[in-house]
């Protein structure tokens, strides 16, 4: 649920910063920042299912998390202002930025779903008295 609130977020700072009047790296501060905090939570995510003993699927869905998080840094690196190439290369970092939205989508329901299989069942019959 964080890793969404933060997502969400982080489209309203790149909005804020495609508007914003001082150069690229003033502009785009805040999203950047935002994209670290991401990044940490990303990895605490593995950790976490790791730790919970969650099985392999949850801990690849984290780690994919964080595989594209790292993969939008790259592309926001590799990209070169200015230029067709660098601007088509750039116009990935939105559709990657989706793909992040729906692999934590995919974990969280995962998450979820592993929460309520460990759950006790519930037993219909009556407490023994004393």
């Amino acid at each position: 649920m964080i890793l969404h609130v933060l997502i969400g977020i982080q489209f309203f700072l790149a909005g804020y910063g495609a508007i914003g009047t001082g150069s690229p790296d003033e502009s785009f501060s805040l999203h950047i920042m935002n994209g670290r905090v991401i990044a940490v939570v990303a990895l605490l995510g593995i950790l976490f299912a790791a730790l919970a003993r969650s099985g392999g699927k949850l801990v690849g869905l984290a780690a994919g998390v964080l595989g594209l998080v790292v993969l939008q840094s790259l592309i926001a690196l590799v990209s070169v202002a200015g230029t067709t190439p660098g601007q088509i290369i750039f116009g990935f970092h939105a559709i990657n930025a989706l793909m992040i939205m729906g692999l934590a989508e995919a974990s969280g329901r995962l998450a979820k779903q592993l929460l309520e299989d460990r759950k006790p069942a519930e037993t219909t019959a009556a407490p023994a008295t004393a």
